[in-house]
């Protein structure tokens, strides 16, 4: 179900600290409106299956890439620019040169006069019009396919985020779709070998392949959740390969291109949001 989503107001939200003090206001205006006309677009494209009244939860992650990467994608936006606009989930912010990837927020935990409330896998509270609580995600239900990372905190089946994720903007006839940042998404080759005394992982305990295998129980994304772009012979033993755009040759061994990738399917799927970084 498709909705009519109400212009964002409070262009400040939309922007850092940093971002705002080297552009004028004439470019915050202009740069809040290439964010929240890509995010109306991104609401309006998802297949909502509840009322246009219920409450309805987005988010975004930021991908860490290198300067090699950001000129690449750059080039590729350039001159690319059909396929890049076909890939609906990807936002690039080229005043703060990050990517960001959109999602629904699967299973999403919030509290609702004093419970745990859970979002659908669309992100949508169908028996609810408004959410009485302070409206933070803060995290999910551990599941078969979910188990968590190093920086959740795991607890009586829930796993926690280390910092919830704060609503930052609302869309919607009622304000009740809610768009979330979680923050920048945890690197794969991270290796955090902490402990949290509740049921901690540690990257050793998964081999190789970080964040992803972590909190897919040892295996990568694509088996999970049986995505697979076919493009390259792959080696799910270890890390997942990322795939994507703009698309290499397969011996190319710096390969690297995140958009398009299957474990870019899987975040924007909105299988993969609770690994963010976090204290820990």
């Amino acid at each position: 179900m498709k909705a009519p989503f109400l212009h964002l107001a409070g262009l400040a939200t939309l922007l850092s600290g940093a971002a705002a003090k080297v552009l004028t206001e004439s470019q915050l205006r202009a740069r809040a409106f290439e964010v929240s006309s890509f995010e109306e677009r991104f609401l309006d494209s998802l297949a909502w299956q509840h009322s246009n009244n219920t409450v309805k939860l987005v988010g975004y992650m930021k991908i860490r890439m290198n300067e090699a990467q950001l000129r690449e994608l750059e080039h590729g936006i350039k001159h690319k620019t059909d396929e890049w606009k076909g890939f609906g989930s990807a936002f690039y912010d080229q005043h703060e040169r990050h990517l960001r990837v959109y999602f629904p927020v699967e299973g999403a935990l919030l509290q609702h006069d004093g419970e745990l409330v859970e979002a659908t896998h669309m992100g949508e509270f169908p028996h609810h019009d408004m959410i009485n609580g302070d409206c933070s995600v803060v995290g999910r239900y551990k599941t078969e396919q979910v188990h968590g990372i190093n920086s959740n905190r795991i607890e009586d089946g829930i796993i926690y985020l280390a910092d919830p994720a704060e609503r930052v903007r609302t869309y919607g006839p009622k304000d009740n779709v809610y768009v979330y940042d979680f923050g920048w998404r945890a690197d794969h080759d991270h290796d955090h070998d902490h402990e949290h005394g509740h049921e901690g992982h540690s990257r050793r305990d998964e081999g190789e392949g970080g964040s992803c295998k972590q909190n897919h129980g040892g295996r990568v994304c694509s088996l999970v959740y049986n995505i697979n772009n076919g493009r390259c012979k792959r080696d799910y033993s270890k890390c997942i390969d990322y795939n994507g755009w703009p698309i290499k040759k397969c011996d190319n061994k710096s390969k690297k291109g995140f958009v398009g990738s299957d474990c870019f399917d899987a975040v924007a799927r909105g299988h993969c949001w609770n690994e963010v970084e976090g204290a820990l």
